[in-house]
């Protein structure tokens, strides 16, 4: 969503604004770029602004063509029947999601931590502790902490 700033208790995200000087991929000068590949982008801003992976999971986009920012998320969710089976070889069955239970949230390469607001049959409504850009219709994925581990749990798509 760009760059974090606090005013008081609360926090802001105000988008980033920049040139694309350069585009690289492969070693080779690249004049467009698609998903799927591991790219470079050069850019005038200052390599400070990157600093302990701060622009991490961030979205780039043509001015105006931004994705929303999610601070507060409905999904339509799909819960596992049983989660991956963990080291003891055994898998657990998925636990109905409960109010106020902390989920991690993976919408592309963003990642952050969302506690439950609401849960309605299919539909489920998580408030972000880190906001996420992506468009409606995104795939996510939501995990549970057990067992000090994040255990995948299940999947769905932002519907507003």
């Amino acid at each position: 969503p760009g760059r974090r700033s606090s005013q008081g208790s609360k926090e802001k995200w105000t988008p980033i604004e920049t040139r694309i000087m350069s585009m690289k991929g492969g070693g080779l000068e690249l004049k467009e770029m698609n998903a799927g590949g591991l790219c470079g982008i050069s850019t005038p801003l200052d390599p400070a602004m990157t600093k302990a992976d701060n622009l991490s999971g961030q979205v780039m986009a043509r001015k105006g063509e931004v994705p929303p920012i999610w601070e507060v998320m409905s999904l339509d969710l799909t819960l596992l029947e049983r989660m991956v089976a963990s080291e003891e070889g055994k898998a657990d069955k998925v636990k109905p999601l409960a109010l106020n239970e902390m989920l991690m949230v993976n919408a592309a390469t963003a990642t952050s931590v969302g506690v439950v607001n609401k849960v309605s049959k299919g539909v489920t409504t998580l408030s972000l502790r880190l906001p996420i850009c992506a468009p409606v219709g995104s795939r996510v994925t939501l995990s549970r902490r057990i067992d000090s581990r994040w255990r995948l749990i299940g999947h769905g798509t932002i519907s507003g």
